[in-house]
């Protein structure tokens, strides 16, 4: 597991290592979160399908851009968990008789007594994920993801309205999910397609810990196995990361940042820091360091 506070390295970027960066953060504790609920469910369900399933308990015949909106999936995750989920016989998509352009989704005959099963098991990641924190810094923790996920308090039970068993709306990974949306948002309106986070994370964790090997880059950028070696491929084509053999060990590949990379780096760090300020800008600034607190524990609580 990697340490959350690592002694070792040279300067992070602006001075600021990954672990005290919002953003990061947020995308560490969903780590965490997709890890349970795998844990708990396999690969039967996933945690947006289950999120869509309760959608349609709670709002039948809606559109698919309504469906998205609702669970906080962006336009392809949605269209690609529908048609998964329409492929298993789980939901129903028909024409809509008032708008032939239309088409509306329901659950499927029986589902919804599957889905009353279901919900008990996803309440049981949820108490299993707030479990990690400390009781004291639980109330911080949810709190900060409620504000920042723009969640309204007289909405938290409004969601489902229905009479199948599912989880509220303000359940721990379903903020997070929310809030990882909004960080994405307030992220790609700065950056475009410059850079993303996950490539951000990578060109800081180098720029702290130069000539790591791209194991070792994964781990402390909180990146799997495949995606590491993406971003690594991606940011090699543009000239910001170079890759030369170990001597100790031919089998790996060390990384280190180029001149390009550095500067490149350099330049992104001031409107990554503006990016978080908004992001945290609906927390109270005294609860800011106490939420940033308990979501550091959460998010470097397993090896991700």
């Amino acid at each position: 597991m990697v340490d959350s506070h690592p002694a070792d390295g040279g300067a992070p970027l602006g001075g600021v290592p990954m672990h005290a960066i919002c953003g990061h953060l947020l995308r560490r504790a969903q780590q965490v979160h997709t890890a349970i609920w795998t844990e708990s469910f396999g690969t039967d369900l996933t945690s947006p399908q289950y999120a869509v399933l309760t959608a349609l308990a709670a709002h039948p015949r809606i559109d698919q851009h309504r469906l998205g909106q609702l669970v906080s999936l962006d336009k392809s995750s949605v269209a690609d968990v529908v048609a998964r989920l329409t492929d298993r016989a789980w939901i129903v998509r028909e024409g809509d008789p008032q708008d032939a352009r239309r088409n509306v989704l329901t659950l499927a005959p029986g589902v919804g007594a599957t889905l009353d099963r279901l919900t008990s098991i996803a309440q049981s990641v949820q108490d299993r994920l707030l479990e990690i924190v400390p009781m004291a810094q639980r109330p911080h923790l949810v709190c900060g993801l409620r504000q920042i996920a723009s969640l309204d308090p007289r909405n938290w039970a409004a969601f489902v309205v229905s009479p199948i068993s599912t989880l509220r709306s303000d359940a721990p990974g379903a903020l997070l999910r929310r809030a990882q949306q909004m960080h994405t948002a307030l992220w790609t309106e700065t950056f475009g397609q410059t850079i993303t986070g996950p490539q951000f994370a990578a060109v800081q964790t180098l720029a702290q810990y130069p000539g790591i090997s791209q194991r070792n880059l994964g781990e402390r950028a909180a990146l799997d196995k495949s995606t590491a070696a993406d971003i690594i491929a991606r940011l090699a084509r543009r000239g910001w990361i170079a890759r030369e053999n170990d001597p100790l060990d031919r089998r790996l590949r060390l990384l280190t940042l180029t001149t390009t990379g550095k500067q490149t780096a350099e330049s992104t760090f001031t409107p990554v820091m503006q990016v978080q300020e908004r992001l945290l800008e609906p927390v109270p600034a005294p609860e800011r360091e106490r939420f940033l607190e308990a979501l550091a524990v959460l998010a470097y609580s397993r090896n991700t």
